[in-house]
Formats: structure tokens, C-alpha cells, sequence
């Protein structure tokens, strides 16, 4: 076991020992950018199971918004009084902060291997927003777990909640180079995929996408590994937009994001009706043997 691992497990402990007196609780993890690079920390909330334990937990990533959204909280709360040990991750407070594309998924990796080393911990999933999406599309790739160095771990299950799927059909086309969400990585990322189940949840009125309710579907039409292929589901919400579970309704200019890489405006309409379909869909497909 290298000195790395051993730091992972010391600090682990550590947060562990604080869940004794609280339902939730803060908690720092250990990650890592790839080989050779420093030891950081990242911060989360962690959430015990309310109830039986089901022997799940679940690492929810936010949007890039920032933690401070508060978009988090509903996917922790209801997933732990469902039995699932829940960890929301601070990986940055307000957009203006957030770190580069390699540090966020040595972020998501730092979760994973948080979680699974916790006992009674039989399956880690992860669920992601927005950017959150981006992060579990990306741990579908061997890329992602050779990088991180995670030998034989796994997530169990992914979930991906509006993702901007434009930008994956270009990726797995290799034609990704100038989206800043994969600044830093190979353009061949997608290329070998490890077949774990992916379900994504689309807006079909996704300004991102240009309201193209097909973005998400021709996307994995797109996946080059068929085990991959077979293994994502798409549920597409026709009348919901990006970020349907922000709790309010606004609007922003996006420059060079939206499908073709123009400018758009993102308009975004909150939906609790599909905040509640997209927390069952979830649940459901995480529970399903």
C-alpha cells in the first residue's frame, strides 16, 4: 500500500469519526490531479442513512453555479432517507471559482474512493448536474480510472441531469479540443469506455441544445463501445429546460456554449414536477438489480 493510499485512508477516518453524533456532518477527502501530483483536499456534506441502511451511497456532484446554489441539498436529503449514505461536494463555492477540468475529476475520484472504504458501503453511484453530468459521462471512460489510479474501483452507477449533450457527440467524435470542460484531457477520452449503467435525464428544451429534444438520444446513438451503448439509458422531460430543479426562473447570455458553438441566451424555467419524476427515475435505476 504506497503512502498515498495510506493518506487517503488515515483522513477518511477521521471524518468518519464525526458521523457518530450527527446525521450530517463536514467532512474533508483527499484527491489528487494523476500521478505524482500533490495530495489536496475537498470538501463535502455527509449524510447518514436515515433508517436501515441499504448498503448504497451516492456522491452527488453540483452544477457549475457553484455549491452555494444550494442546488444539492434536495438529492442528499432524499436519497438519505432512503437508506443511501450521501456525499454533496463542494468542489467550488460561486462560477468565478471553479478550479480546471482535471482538478474537478480528481475531485469526483477522491469521492468515489472516499466512500467506498466506508463500512457497510457495498455500491458507490454518482449523480451530477450540469457540470455535475459532465463529470459522470467522463467516469464512464477507462481514461477517467487509469488517471486517477483507481486499480480495480468502480462506480456502480452514474446519473447525468441535463447534460449539454451537444458537447459529448463531439467528444466521442474527438472533435472536443476547444470545449473548456475537457481542457487538459486526450481527445480519445471517450474511445474506451468501461460499460457501467449511465442514465441520463434531458431537458427536451435545453437552450444549450438549441431545444433539440433529440440531443441527448443521437448522443448515445454516437457511443462507440457498444456494451456502453447498451448500458445508457436517456428519459427525456419534453417540456423541461436546463437546470429544472434551480427553484426559480431566469435567464443568462452563453458565448460560443450552445450547439455549434454559438452564442444563445439559456433561458430556465423551474420545474418541481420534474424534480420529483427525475428523483424517482433515479432512484429507481439505482436500486434496480
Amino acid at each position: 500500500m504506497t503512502k498515498t493510499i495510506r493518506h487517503f485512508w488515515v483522513t477518511a477516518a477521521l471524518g468518519l469519526a464525526s458521523l457518530t453524533a450527527w446525521p450530517q456532518t463536514w467532512v474533508k477527502l483527499p484527491f489528487d490531479t494523476g500521478a505524482g501530483t500533490p495530495v489536496q483536499q475537498v470538501e463535502g456534506v455527509l449524510r447518514k442513512p436515515a433508517g436501515t441502511p441499504n448498503g448504497h451511497a451516492l456522491l452527488i456532484l453540483h452544477h457549475g453555479g457553484g455549491f452555494s446554489f444550494n442546488t444539492t441539498q434536495q438529492y442528499g436529503e432524499f436519497f438519505a432517507q432512503r437508506g443511501f449514505v450521501t456525499l454533496e461536494l463542494k468542489m467550488f463555492d460561486v462560477t468565478s471559482a471553479a478550479p480546471p477540468p482535471l482538478v474537478l475529476r480528481g475531485h469526483m475520484m477522491g469521492g468515489l474512493k472516499y466512500l467506498a472504504q466506508m463500512p457497510g458501503i457495498q455500491q458507490v453511484s454518482a449523480m451530477g448536474m450540469s457540470l455535475g453530468s459532465f463529470l459522470t459521462i467522463d467516469a464512464t471512460s477507462s481514461w477517467f480510472y487509469n488517471h486517477y489510479q483507481a486499480g480495480d474501483l468502480r462506480f456502480h452507477k452514474l446519473v447525468a441531469l441535463y447534460p449539454v449533450c451537444w458537447f459529448y457527440s463531439e467528444a466521442v467524435q474527438g472533435k472536443a479540443a476547444d470545449i473548456r470542460i475537457f481542457t487538459g484531457m486526450p481527445s480519445d477520452h471517450l474511445q474506451r469506455l468501461e460499460g457501467i449503467p449511465l442514465l441520463i435525464l434531458a431537458a427536451g428544451r435545453d437552450s444549450y441544445d438549441a431545444l433539440d429534444a433529440n440531443a441527448c438520444p443521437d448522443f448515445v446513438k454516437r457511443i462507440p463501445d457498444p456494451k456502453q451503448a447498451e448500458r445508457t439509458q436517456v428519459v427525456v422531460y419534453p417540456e423541461a429546460t436546463h437546470a429544472w430543479d434551480h427553484g426559480r426562473n431566469y435567464s443568462f447570455p452563453v458565448r460560443g456554449g450552445c450547439k455549434g458553438r454559438s452564442d444563445c441566451t439559456n433561458h430556465i424555467i423551474s420545474s418541481p414536477d420534474t424534480v420529483e419524476k427525475g428523483k424517482q427515475a433515479t432512484l429507481g435505476f439505482l436500486l434496480e438489480k
